[in-house]
C-alpha cells in the first residue's frame, strides 16, 4: 500500500532526516496517508481477527464500505473487550506481550511484534531528533523495564537513533544521580514522580546543566515543571503521552512554544467521543500499521480535545489538549495505575480496620500524598496500623510498595471512629483532589 511504503522509505533515513520532513510535510498529506491506513486496518482487522469479525457480522458492518470513523456508527472497542479476549484481536502470531492494568483490577494483555516494536523506536527516535535532541546529548533512561511497556521502547527509540544511554530503569534516583557527572548526562528520561525525587536530591546536593527532562506515564504535578527547570539550568521539561495499548507516543510536546501535545497521525487517528459543548470527551484511537493487534476507535478513558489550529512551532499535526482527568475510577498517581480494588485488597487483611474506608490522592507542593482514611477499632495503635497496611502493600501490590520506598509519594493515616466515614448509601473509594494535568 502506498501510504505504509512512504513511511518504510522515510524511516530507513536518519532520525533527522524523518524530523525534518515532517515539518516540511503538507497537512493534506498526513490526512490523505491517515485515512488510507484507516480503510486498511479495518479490513485488514476483519480478515484476520476473530473479535472484529464478530463484532462487524454482528453490527453489520461492511468494512468495505468504511471509509472513515463515522462509517462505523457507535461502535467502539473498550479496554473491558481487551481484558476479556485478548487473543480474540490477534491478526497474526504474535512476539512480545506486555500488560497495562485496569480499574477491575484485572490486567490487559497487549501483544506485539519484534518488528513492530522497532518501527515504533523509528518514530521515536525521530521524535527525539524534532526536539533537539542530538547525537553529543548522552541520555539516561530511567523509565521502568518491567511488565509495562516505557522503558523498552524509550531504549528502542534511543538504540534506533544511535544515542548513547545509561539505561538506569526505575531505580533508586540516588544512585543516579552520584552517575550524572561521571557520564556527562544532558538528558533525563523519566516518570514525573521519580524525576521530581531526582530533582531534590541535585538541589540539596548541587544539580548538573541539563538540556532537556523528557517525562512522561503519568501526570506532571503543578509547578513542577518551572521547578525541575530551575534547579536543572539551562534545562526545558517535556511532556510525552502514552499507553500500553497504544504501544507508541500518542503525543508528545515537541517545543517550548506548542503547550499542547502533537498527535502522532502517522501511527494513530484520534477521536473524541461524545464530546461536551466545549470539545472535550474521551479519547478514541485506531492503531494505524499495527498487525499484530489492531485497536480500532479505541476508548482509552481519558478525557481531552482536539484542535485542528496549526501550531505556532509549524508543526501540521493535530493538537491534543493536556488530559483532564479520566472517565472510570481509576485514578494514575506516582504510586501508578490506582483502583478501588487494590485498597480493597490490602486492607482486608488488616483486622483492626473496618470495611468502610477512603483513599484520597492530594498534592502537597510538589509532592503527592496518599492521604488513607480509616474506620479504626479500639486497641489498634498507631504503629501497628501503619505496620499492617505497609507488610499488606508489600506482598499485595509490590509496585506500589516500591514507588513508595523510592520516595516518590507519600503516605498518611487519619483515623476514624468505626461508623462514621459513611454518609450516605454509597462511599466514594477512591478520591482524586488534585488539579490533574498531563
Amino acid at each position: 500500500m502506498l501510504a505504509r511504503f512512504f513511511d518504510d522509505i522515510t524511516l530507513n533515513f536518519s532520525p533527522w532526516f524523518s524530523a525534518g520532513l515532517a515539518r516540511k510535510i503538507p497537512r493534506s498529506v498526513y490526512d490523505w496517508k491517515r485515512a488510507e491506513l484507516f480503510r486498511y486496518t479495518v479490513r485488514y482487522a476483519y480478515r484476520h481477527s476473530k473479535f472484529y469479525r464478530k463484532k462487524f457480522d454482528l453490527l453489520g458492518i461492511d468494512p468495505r464500505k468504511v471509509k472513515t470513523p463515522s462509517d462505523l456508527g457507535d461502535f467502539f472497542t473498550t479496554p473491558e473487550d481487551v481484558i476479556s479476549g485478548a487473543e480474540d484481536f490477534l491478526c497474526r502470531r504474535p512476539q512480545i506481550v506486555f500488560e497495562s492494568s485496569g480499574t477491575t483490577g484485572k490486567n490487559k494483555r497487549i501483544y506485539y511484534s519484534y518488528d513492530e516494536i522497532d518501527r515504533i523506536g523509528k518514530y521515536n527516535a525521530a521524535g527525539l531528533a524534532l526536539g533537539g535532541v542530538t547525537h553529543d546529548d548522552r541520555i539516561v533512561n530511567a523509565f521502568d523495564f518491567c511488565i509495562w511497556i516505557p522503558g523498552l521502547i524509550s531504549h528502542k527509540g534511543l538504540e534506533k537513533g544511535c544515542f548513547f544511554e545509561l539505561a538506569a530503569g526505575k531505580i533508586d534516583p540516588a544512585e543516579v544521580y552520584k552517575r550524572i557527572g561521571v557520564y556527562n548526562i544532558t538528558v533525563l528520561m523519566g516518570e514525573p514522580t521519580w524525576l521530581i525525587k531526582l530533582t531534590e536530591i541535585a538541589e540539596k546536593k548541587g544539580s548538573y546543566p541539563l538540556k532537556f527532562i523528557i517525562a512522561g506515564a503519568e501526570h506532571m504535578p503543578e509547578g513542577a515543571r518551572a521547578w525541575m527547570e530551575e534547579v536543572w539550568k539551562p534545562a526545558r521539561v517535556r511532556m510525552v503521552y502514552g499507553t500500553v495499548e497504544a504501544g507508541g507516543i500518542l503525543g508528545f510536546e515537541a517545543f517550548e512554544e506548542c503547550k499542547a501535545y502533537h498527535v502522532d497521525e502517522n501511527n494513530f487517528y484520534l477521536e473524541i467521543a461524545d464530546p461536551d459543548r466545549e470539545g472535550y470527551g474521551e479519547i478514541a484511537y485506531t492503531t494505524l500499521g499495527r498487525t499484530t493487534m489492531p485497536l480500532i476507535r479505541y476508548k482509552n478513558r481519558d478525557i481531552s480535545r482536539l484542535s485542528d489550529k496549526i501550531c505556532e512551532c509549524g508543526l501540521p499535526y493535530r493538537k491534543l489538549e493536556r488530559l483532564r482527568g479520566r472517565s472510570d475510577e481509576m485514578v494514575v498517581a506516582s504510586g501508578g495505575n490506582l483502583y478501588p480494588l487494590m485498597f480493597e485488597d490490602v486492607l482486608k487483611g488488616v483486622d483492626c480496620v473496618t470495611t468502610d474506608w477512603q483513599v484520597v490522592i492530594k498534592s502537597r507542593g510538589m509532592k503527592e500524598v496518599m492521604e488513607l482514611n480509616l474506620e479504626v477499632r479500639n486497641g489498634c495503635a498507631d504503629e501497628t496500623l501503619r505496620e499492617r497496611v505497609f507488610s499488606r502493600i508489600k506482598s499485595c501490590y509490590p509496585d506500589l510498595w516500591k514507588n513508595y520506598s523510592l520516595g516518590t509519594f507519600e503516605i498518611e493515616f487519619v483515623r476514624h471512629p468505626a461508623g462514621s466515614l459513611r454518609a450516605g448509601r454509597k462511599l466514594l473509594r477512591l478520591v482524586d483532589r488534585r488539579r490533574v494535568q498531563y
